[in-house]
Parts: structure tokens; C-alpha cells; sequence
């Protein structure tokens, strides 16, 4: 059957309205319109906007598509949040740090208890549950003096710690150097340079895990590749293989790193040349276990969709599968709070890279965070509990906005100069 366009072909992009479909003399600037039906959106012209909730629109093909784009002017309407609110159980409970530790940068759950990065450099081992605190190390890694914030980014000493708390890697996110520390004597394992290319744009990449028996750290030592070394010693494991054009990972500025819960996956919240935003995934103990000839074999690399000019964005993993990104839209100038939910056992047939989006809904904004199938985002209001499944929004715990996932405890974290907040997960189960 013939599209509205006169073409029977397959309908192409988003339904537009009666002006632009019907332009003839040159493309018509547009609108993305939030219907408030769902995620539903359509794009509309000026002269729409103002009875967009009658603008008539219809879908084209491909090639009248093409012929009628021009440019966006903004986002109009808003995604449909579906309320399914109820009271959120489980108080909120206030735990003060250590008086010796002085002034707190960040803290890193570990097994037994918490890691503090003091603003001397001392690194803690904490435990409030007997009131231990003990010095383990002291770190060299300082912000550069005079370092001036890339669009609203600081510089900012980060901590990371081995769930099992045995080593520490202290790095500048949107910097370019870090260490790894092992806490056992104390002594770097590995000095951390990123070679600074544009290192200003993302956080710091580091993340680590577990291979063999033995703690591996996951880092960026390129701008385009991320290096496992045994943290113990220093000693390579693998890497991402440092290639040129024609591969499907080749030009990836390598951000924020993201592991799944058990570790079988990772995903780089990445930029590529444009600049874009893409967030890539890919299997972790194939990668381990082989090295680098894995990746032009089977690495299960995921790209998830590109957005102009928008990474640094929300991201977590439900699961072993399905992974979460912050954000309706494909260019930041068009972007609203909501979340994709992607599963990557399930691709799509004409490219076998890209994981099929099984759910998109509006609502969540700021860093996210996921337990128990549900996921949280923050708001201004507080913390807010979403069904992935459905979209719905479950309750809000007013004024509690967590930093940190404590997952060892089940817990969330929001970190302050002058204490922890936390409170545990399972309560949005009850």
C-alpha cells in the first residue's frame, strides 16, 4: 500500500506534519514533538507548534524524507511518564565519617566496609560496624593547579577499589594520570597516563575486575585503547587492538567504564569523531582469556545508538544483559529525561552489532543506578524508582540523592563532606 507520499516503499523516520510533507520549494526547519503518548514523536513545523496537539502527520519514504529535512529547532511536548507510585519503605540512615579522616574527596565500598580518599592524600580503611579506621596508603595524584573546567566538567580526584579491597586506583577524571596502589604495602603497581589526547572530555576510564584467579585493572593507556594489567604487578594481560580505519571499534575516544553486575560485560560511555556519542559493549572473559585476536573474531561488540554531541550520559546495566542509557533523542540539543533499555542477546538482522531496544519510556533523569530488575535515577525531589518493564514510575524517596551503589551491602550511597546517607535497595522490593 502507498504511503501518503505517492512512493509504496517502507515508511522512513519520524511521521511529519502537512507543511513540511507538502513543501516544495526548500526543506522545512522542524520541531521534535513529543505527543505525550508513550515515547511517541513526530516532527512538526513552526507554524504547528502552536495546535501541535492537532497537527495532522503522516509518514513518508525514505527518499521524501531526505528531501524535506532541515534543521531542528528544539523539542516541543514531553515523553508520557506513567505514575504507579506508592509510599517507599526503609529509612534513610545517617553514618558520620571518622573524625580523623579530615576532609573527604570520595569513598569506595569494599568488602569489608570503605575506602575514604582524604584531601592529603591519605587512602583509609574504614569500617563502621566495629569503628575501625586505618591508614593503608597515600597517594601522589593531584589536580593540576590552575585546571579550568571543559563545559561544566572539573577535574576531580576519583576512587576506585577491588571489590575485595586489596588494591585502590586514584585517577583525575577529565585529567590524565593515576595510579594503582596495592593496600598491602602500600606501593604503586602501576603508574597511569592516558597521554592527555582531549582527556578533558570524559571521565577517567578504569574499572576492576576479576580474570584467572587474580584482580586485573581495565584502563585507557590511548585515547582509542583500553589495557588489562595484572594489578598486583603491573604485568599486561591484553588490550583493545590499536588499529586503524575499518574496524568497528577503531576511532572510539574510550570514557566512563561500566561493568555489569558479574562482571561478563563492560560498556564505554565513548565519543567518536564528530563529535558522537556512542556507547559500545563488549564480553569480557572472551576478551580476557584471548586477547586481542578475539576482537576481530567474536568479542560480542555492541554499538548502541549514536547521539551528536551527547556522551557522559547516564548508563547502567540491569543485568547480564540488558544495559540502560540516560536520554530520549539522537542530538544533545534534542535530548529529554527518559531511558533505553537495550538487550544485548538480541540483535538486529541488518546489523548485527546494533542490540534491539526493548523498552523506552520517559522520566529519568541524572545518574542512574540498578538492583532487583528496578532502576533509579535522581531527581530534584530525590531518588526515583522506574519499572524497566513497563516504564512506570514506582515512588520517589524525597530528599535522599545517592553519589555511590554499594552493591556489596546492597545498598545506596549519597556522600557528602559531612557523612553517608545510605539506604538499602531491597526496600523497593517490599
Amino acid at each position: 500500500m502507498a504511503l501518503i507520499c505517492g512512493h509504496d516503499a517502507p515508511a522512513y523516520g519520524l511521521p511529519l506534519c502537512e507543511h513540511i510533507r507538502t513543501a516544495t520549494a526548500e526543506r522545512v526547519d522542524h520541531y521534535i514533538h513529543y505527543t505525550g503518548r508513550g515515547a511517541e514523536t513526530q516532527r512538526i513545523c513552526g507554524l504547528c507548534r502552536n495546535e501541535a496537539a492537532t497537527a495532522v502527520t503522516a509518514a513518508v519514504c525514505e527518499d521524501c524524507f531526505d528531501e524535506r529535512e532541515g534543521d531542528g529547532l528544539g523539542v516541543f511536548g514531553h515523553p508520557e511518564v506513567v505514575d504507579a507510585s506508592r509510599p517507599v519503605p526503609g529509612a534513610v540512615e545517617n553514618l558520620p565519617l571518622p573524625d580523623d579522616a579530615g576532609r573527604v574527596l570520595d569513598i569506595a565500598p569494599i568488602e569489608q566496609g570503605f575506602l575514604l580518599l582524604c584531601d592529603d592524600g591519605r587512602i583509609l580503611r574504614w569500617d563502621p560496624e566495629p569503628g575501625t579506621c586505618t591508614k593503608v596508603a597515600r597517594s601522589t595524584v593531584v589536580v593540576p593547579a590552575g585546571a579550568q573546567p571543559w563545559c561544566g566538567r572539573a577535574k576531580a580526584l576519583r576512587l576506585h577499589a577491588s571489590r575485595d579491597g586489596a588494591f585502590a586506583a586514584v585517577v583525575i577524571d577529565h585529567g590524565q594520570t593515576g595510579e594503582v596502589i596495592d593496600l598491602s604495602t602500600g606501593l604503586v603497581t602501576i603508574p597511569l597516563d592516558n597521554g592527555g589526547y582531549h582527556s578533558y572530555t570524559v571521565p577517567f576510564s578504569l574499572a576492576f575486575a576479576e580474570h584467572a584467579g587474580r584482580t586485573v585493572v581495565l584502563h585507557r593507556a590511548d585515547w582509542r585503547v583500553i589495557e588489562v594489567a595484572d594489578a598486583a604487578t603491573g604485568a599486561p594481560v591484553t588490550r583493545i587492538p590499536m588499529v586503524e580505519a575499518h574496524t568497528p571499534w577503531a576511532g572510539c575516544f574510550h570514557g566512563a567504564l561500566h561493568l555489569s553486575p558479574e562482571g561478563t560485560r563492560i560498556a564505554s560511555d565513548a565519543w567518536w569523531w564528530q563529535p558522537t556519542g556512542m556507547v559500545m559493549a563488549w564480553d569480557v572473559p572472551r576478551w580476557l582469556a584471548d586477547g586481542e585476536s578475539s576482537w576481530p573474531q567474536d568479542i560480542g561488540l555492541a554499538r548502541l545508538p549514536f547521539c551528536e554531541g551527547y556522551w557522559n550520559r547516564p548508563v547502567v546495566w540491569l543485568d547480564e544483559n540488558r544495559l540502560v542509557l540516560g536520554g530520549l533523542g539522537d542530538d544533545e540539543l534534542e535530548i529529554v529525561p527518559g531511558a533505553r533499555v537495550f538487550d544485548l542477546r538480541d540483535r538486529q538482522e541488518d546489523d548485527p552489532m546494533r542490540p534491539t531496544e526493548v523498552a523506552t519510556f520517559g522520566g529519568p533523569e541524572g545518574r542512574f543506578f540498578a538492583a532487583h530488575g528496578l532502576l533509579f535515577s535522581l531527581s530534584e525531589a530525590g531518588l526515583v524508582i522506574w519499572d524497566p518493564a513497563t516504564g512506570a514510575r514506582l515512588g520517589t524517596l524525597d530528599g535522599f540523592r545517592p553519589t555511590h551503589h554499594d552493591t556489596v551491602r546492597g545498598e545506596l550511597l549519597e556522600f557528602s563532606a559531612t557523612g553517608l546517607r545510605r539506604w538499602r535497595t531491597a526496600h523497593a522490593t517490599a
